[in-house]
């Protein structure tokens, strides 16, 4: 126990002057040389190691039972079944070995009221000194990339008392950001293979009939074509993935509401996106039951709107989960609604729905 518990001193020793030093601006100042010597993050997307003593690592009550209830364990977006955002492996502080310590998202959880080894032990990684700095910070939590591993995110989620990270984890604000930094290095790892696999052809045909450019996987086909609207479907045996681009005159702020979006929504869905091609009365609407979850990002530099909703089809025989993005072109004198929307009868849906984001947040126009 000694050697693991020293082992354990060290690497965290250097995980506070690295985490630590750069917590005014919540980004690693490593430099690309120091990086390149990192191994790559290992596991797959959505994977996550959380390091936090086990006595809080407890259902109902604990604060691990908020926080996997608040954010670990929620679905993101609106999925037609729910899905944990994140898979989780929860380890003790003693625990937190050099192989654990190359997991691609790692969140390291403690309250300084704690007592007991393993609250001991994961003091220790910080030292007296930086823990009475956090203690002080106006911030509940702290984020790294790359600190042990490259394509990694470590967040540090700290507060004095049990009760009150539990007031923190209680508001929605909080639980989003706390996630997103997470979510976000999935959609750049994402982006990153799709750099290297992305089709030629798909961007071509985007760029020469739109002149946007978009990072689409291979297997797209065209499905409709007309005047400033595009839908691209792939279809495979067990799922099909679909992608359309709408482009219309901006004229009014209102365009971006929720409400105004989803009418429009439902406006090109029906004339263009059929169920059934031999139906000419099949078609997609947004499911009305479950509110979409609507966030602002940004799509090409500029501000966007994301929706994240259910379609289905107006007979009931079809449905899954889309996401969609509303932004203005770089003039300001037109509207972009570009969606991906999934179905995969049978399927979870987490990991199509990350990927589909990935492609969909790789748009860009070109002059």
């Amino acid at each position: 126990m000694k050697k693991i518990t020293s082992s354990l001193l060290l690497l965290l020793g250097v995980f506070a002057l690295t985490f630590i030093s750069s917590c005014s601006n919540n980004e690693g100042a490593d430099s690309d040389f120091q990086k390149s010597y990192l191994p790559s993050a290992k596991g797959k997307a959505g994977e996550m190691v959380l390091v936090i003593d086990s006595a809080q690592w407890l259902p109902d009550k604990s604060v691990g039972g908020e926080l996997y209830r608040t954010v670990l364990g929620r679905t993101r977006g609106v999925l037609p079944q729910e899905e944990p955002q994140f898979t989780v492996t929860q380890v003790r502080p003693s625990g937190f070995n050099s192989i654990l310590r190359q997991a691609r998202n790692v969140l390291i959880v403690t309250t300084f009221d704690q007592k007991g080894r393993e609250a001991a032990v994961l003091r220790s990684f910080f030292g007296d000194g930086v823990i009475q700095s956090l203690k002080k910070s106006d911030k509940f939590f702290f984020v790294k990339t790359d600190a042990w591993a490259q394509g990694q995110t470590v967040v540090l989620l700290f507060a004095n008392t049990e009760a009150e990270l539990k007031e923190i984890l209680s508001k929605p604000e909080n639980q989003y950001a706390l996630s997103e930094p997470f979510n976000d290095l999935e959609t750049i790892n994402l982006q990153k293979r799709l750099k290297k696999e992305y089709s030629k052809s798909t961007d071509s045909f985007l760029r020469r009939e739109l002149k946007v450019s978009m990072h689409l996987l291979d297997g797209y086909k065209v499905a409709e074509n007309d005047d400033n609207f595009l839908w691209l479907r792939h279809p495979e045996l067990s799922f099909d993935n679909n992608v359309f681009i709408v482009k219309v005159p901006y004229t009014d702020q209102k365009q971006f509401s929720e409400e105004e979006i989803l009418k429009f929504r439902d406006k090109i869905a029906k004339q263009y996106l059929y169920g059934d091609p031999s139906n000419a009365e099949s078609f997609v609407v947004t499911e009305d039951k479950v509110r979409p979850e609507v966030q602002k990002v940004k799509i090409d530099g500029r501000l966007a709107i994301e929706l994240r909703g259910l379609w289905k089809t107006n007979n009931i025989s079809m449905g899954g989960p889309f996401v969609s993005y509303t932004f203005t072109d770089k003039t300001g004198s037109y509207l972009y609604y570009v969606e991906g929307f999934i179905y995969a009868p049978g399927m979870k849906k987490r990991e199509l729905v990350r990927e589909m984001e990935a492609q969909l947040k790789t748009f860009k126009e070109i002059d």
